[in-house]
Order: C-alpha cells, then sequence, then structure tokens
C-alpha cells in the first residue's frame, strides 16, 4: 500500500520542510474525520488540485511514533473521557525519518488547540530538571507523569495552495507500551483519522466539502484515547462514554454507512 500511495502523491506539487512553514498552525482549530482507508487513494486523486504535498528528498510518507504521559489516575485520559473543554495531553513525538525527537504539551482551549514542544533526545521514563520545568509552565502545576501508552503511524501531510490550511492523514494506527509495542487490541489500524488544521473554521475548504459530499461528518477522535482503551481494560480504566465511538469505528471498518457519525464525543 505505501508504494501506490507514494506513486500517488508524487504526482502532487511536493513542498519543503521550509515551505511547510507557511501554514505552521500552532495555534488552531482542529477538525478531524475518520474513514475506511480503502476511500484514501480516491480521496488523494481529488485532492491533488488543491493541495501541495509534504516531499523531502522524495519521501511523502512519514513514520512518526509518540510517548504519552499521564499521571497514576489518569487524569489527561478521564478529561477526555467526561469531555472537559480545558485539557491537555502530553508526549513525546519522534519523527523516526529524521530521528528527531519533540517534548510536547497540547492544551484544548474551548475548542482551540495550542501546542507547545521543546527538544529532547528520545523516548524517556524520568524527565530532567528543564523538562520538568517546562511541563510545570505549561500544565501550570506540578504532576507526576509516567509513561502509559506508545503508539506508531504513517503520516501524509497536505497544504492548501492557497489558504493558511493543513491537513495530516494518520494511518496503518499502531498501539502498545514501552515493553509491548504492538498489544492485541488494534481498533484503529484499519482506518484513516484525517485531521483538518486552520486559523478559524472555513467550510469551504476543499477537503471539508469533499467529506461532506460524501456523508461523512467531523468526528472528535483520539489516537490517544483509543489506545487507551486498547490498552487498559475496564477495572483500571473507566471508558464507558466511549462505547458509542467503539461501535461507530467498528462500523467503519466494516465500510458501512458514515452519515451516523456525530459531531460530539472527544
Amino acid at each position: 500500500m505505501k508504494g501506490r500511495l507514494t506513486d500517488l502523491l508524487h504526482t502532487y506539487n511536493g513542498i519543503s520542510l521550509d515551505e511547510l512553514s507557511r501554514a505552521p498552525l500552532m495555534n488552531r482549530v482542529d477538525e478531524k474525520f475518520a474513514f475506511p482507508i480503502s476511500k484514501l487513494d480516491d480521496f488523494l486523486d481529488e485532492m491533488r488540485p488543491y493541495y501541495d504535498v509534504l516531499n523531502i528528498d522524495g519521501k511523502v510518507i512519514f513514520d512518526y511514533t509518540s510517548q504519552y504521559f499521564d499521571n497514576s489516575n489518569y487524569g489527561f485520559f478521564q478529561d477526555h473521557h467526561k469531555a472537559i473543554p480545558n485539557r491537555f495531553k502530553v508526549r513525546i513525538r519522534t519523527y523516526l525519518d529524521s530521528n528527531k525527537s519533540y517534548l510536547e504539551v497540547k492544551e484544548k482551549i474551548k475548542g482551540r488547540t495550542d501546542k507547545n514542544r521543546i527538544t529532547i533526545d528520545g523516548f524517556t521514563s524520568e524527565f530532567s530538571e528543564d523538562q520538568l520545568l517546562f511541563l510545570q509552565e505549561r500544565l501550570r502545576k506540578q504532576l507526576d507523569l509516567k509513561p502509559v501508552m506508545v503508539n506508531s503511524y504513517r503520516r501524509i501531510t497536505l497544504v492548501n495552495k492557497t489558504a493558511e490550511e493543513r491537513l495530516t492523514i494518520d494511518f496503518e494506527i499502531v498501539n502498545g507500551t514501552l515493553d509491548s509495542t504492538n498489544s492485541k487490541n488494534q481498533t484503529l489500524s484499519s482506518i484513516v483519522i484525517a485531521e483538518l488544521k486552520q486559523p478559524r473554521l472555513d467550510r469551504t475548504s476543499p477537503f471539508y466539502q469533499l467529506m461532506k459530499r460524501e456523508l461523512i461528518r467531523p468526528f472528535r477522535i483520539s489516537k490517544f484515547c483509543f489506545g487507551m482503551i486498547d490498552l487498559y481494560d475496564e477495572n483500571r480504566l473507566k471508558s464507558n462514554r466511549f462505547k458509542a465511538k467503539l461501535l461507530l469505528i467498528q462500523k467503519l471498518i466494516k465500510n458501512t454507512s458514515h452519515a451516523a457519525l456525530p459531531q460530539t464525543g472527544f
């Protein structure tokens, strides 16, 4: 599949990392969409006139892996579970193709995403003093964090030719832990998560219009939350409010209608 998608993406106009900065969008609004991976080729073919693709030395599909952190009470996960409007994620993201890693804090504030990060050597179980200071400043309190999950996936990055808009397309999503990087349950392995990132919501976006035509509604979905549900059972991690989401993902995997996908959730 990777080879076929690579050939298709090489028909796009390619842009460099420097050119990607025309849409940095560290503070933004996000709209996510989920659909079966079988639809990805057709969607990419249709989006070619409107988007450029990140291309680094001929590479257009990039491998990512992330290590997520939470406290002993799984506070970050529970905030998502309760749909708390202001909430955090803490992770180390590693770009495997460039071997660069960043410690990141993502804060959701009234529907907007604010991301801050610093460089780090790679995955870790303990933070240095400087890293702890960064976390305390961004989280605005001191938390005793521990590694809870690792995931890996492939990503395509598209940038709108005429607007400040970025579209990331994640697929082949696999989750696990530092000790076991491939868990028994892999809810997201057969679907695509596309995330439209804009300074403010613009429904005239070509991709948004494509999703509307295909009856694929915005779907608040989190790789972190689904990964945690796959890894931890109900006795350890309460996740009953996500059951409807899990059922809808199962329907997507079976390539059924997405018209019923709600706009509420994660």
